[in-house]
This record gives C-alpha cells, sequence and structure tokens, in this order.
C-alpha cells in the first residue's frame, strides 16, 4: 500500500519538473539560437530490469514472497540539438550559424558558448552580446574599427575590405559548418507539440493524484474502521 504511495508521490514530482521544462521551453519560443530541452520517463523494460536486479543482489526470495523496491518515477533530461529555422534581418551583425558548433563569448566569470548571434557594439567598439558577454576571435575579444563591415562564411570578419579577425567557432566541422551574417537562428521549439505534450502532461498528472487520494482513503478505512470488525 505504501508502495503505491511512494510510486504515484515520485510520479507527481517528476510531472511537476517536467511541466517546468515545458514551459521554460515555450517561454523561449521566440529565444534566437534556443535549443528546447527534452524529457523522457524510465521505460517499464528499464524498472522491471532494476527490479530484477535488485531482487538478486540482496538473494531474495521470488515475488510476491518477498519484498519489491518502490518503483519510482525518474525523468532523464536532455537537449535537442537540431537546427533552428534561419531568418534573415539584413542586420550585419546578426550571425547564424548553420551546422554544428557555438559561438564563444566571455564574461566576466568566464567563456560561455552561445547559439545566439544577435550581436551589437558597446562603447569601445567590441562585438558583444545584448547582456555584454565579449564575442571571442581568433586572439580574444573582437574589435571592429569604424567602416563597413563584412562577415564571411567561414567567421572572417573584413572592415572596409580587410580582414580584422575571425570569429571562434567552437565544435565547427569542417565543410558542414558556416556562418550567415544578416541572419539569426531562430528557437527550435515547436509551440503547438509543447502544447500538447502540457496538456498529455496535466493528465498524467492528475491520474497520480488519484492514486494518492485512493491510497489516502484506503489507509483511512484501514487505520480508523479495520479495529471495529
Amino acid at each position: 500500500m505504501i508502495r503505491a504511495l511512494y510510486t504515484a508521490a515520485s510520479g507527481l514530482v517528476a510531472e511537476a519538473n517536467k511541466q517546468d521544462v515545458i514551459a521554460n521551453n515555450i517561454a523561449n519560443a521566440q529565444t534566437p539560437g534556443f535549443k528546447r530541452e527534452r524529457v523522457t520517463k524510465v521505460s517499464f523494460a528499464e524498472v522491471f530490469r532494476r527490479q530484477v536486479a535488485f531482487g538478486k543482489s540482496k538473494d531474495l526470495e521470488s515475488y510476491p514472497s518477498s519484498a519489491v523496491e518502490p518503483v519510482l518515477t525518474t525523468l532523464d533530461q536532455s537537449v535537442d540539438m537540431s537546427q533552428g529555422s534561419i531568418r534573415p534581418t539584413d542586420n550585419p551583425l546578426d550571425l547564424a550559424i548553420d551546422g554544428p558548433g557555438f559561438f564563444e563569448v566571455a564574461y566576466p566569470d568566464g567563456v560561455r558558448y552561445t547559439r545566439a548571434g544577435n550581436f551589437t557594439l558597446n562603447s569601445q567598439r567590441e562585438l558583444c552580446t545584448l547582456d555584454g558577454a565579449k564575442v571571442q576571435g581568433s586572439a580574444g575579444s573582437i574589435r571592429l574599427p569604424n567602416g563597413a563591415i563584412e562577415i564571411y562564411s567561414d567567421g572572417s570578419i573584413l572592415v572596409n575590405g580587410q580582414q580584422v579577425d575571425r570569429l571562434r567557432i567552437v565544435g565547427a566541422s569542417q565543410g558542414k559548418t558556416r556562418v550567415i551574417s544578416g541572419a539569426l537562428e531562430e528557437s527550435n521549439v515547436s509551440v503547438v507539440k509543447e502544447l500538447a505534450d502540457m496538456i498529455v502532461n496535466m493528465r498524467s498528472f492528475e491520474a497520480n493524484q488519484r492514486v494518492v487520494t485512493s491510497v489516502d482513503h484506503t489507509l483511512d478505512k484501514l487505520i480508523n474502521e479495520a479495529g471495529r470488525v
């Protein structure tokens, strides 16, 4: 009885966490370069395998005469790295990566990697993100002199026809990665799919709620009324 309560309670926690992930995906549907998170549950086959392994490790008798671990629902989170669509912006400082790879940007607390290429120039004419992180080139931060800016598909940056630096693309693949100037990579989130997943997740949450309520009602009957018989 308590085992069923543990199982349902773990399901509630897992569904609540999954709902948070789905909500975050939807909130970033318009964020350039955002990659959706995926949440998967442990399959029945995996749960069964773990139960068998548990029984063997404890040298227990076969079920139902032996105790069995509660079947706890767990989640596995991963990032969907599929390519988002490329949207033209005609802004030469907007950059999209077509293929594998990440822009390297430097914050005061360290280096990070991003696919969001909506860059701008700060007061020192350094190429940076909208929140101030400096985009890294072949020799550190990229500083651009005044003039016409051109950025080629290999990451080369030219000002007035003269190359001044090259974007540092981490994880790029030769022949498969190219930089597109005047465009942004859209988020790979499908709002329709995420909303459908949210509805299914809520139904599962409600089902676990009903299990908890049913177990609680049964335990109430057992504790308060069994002694009267």
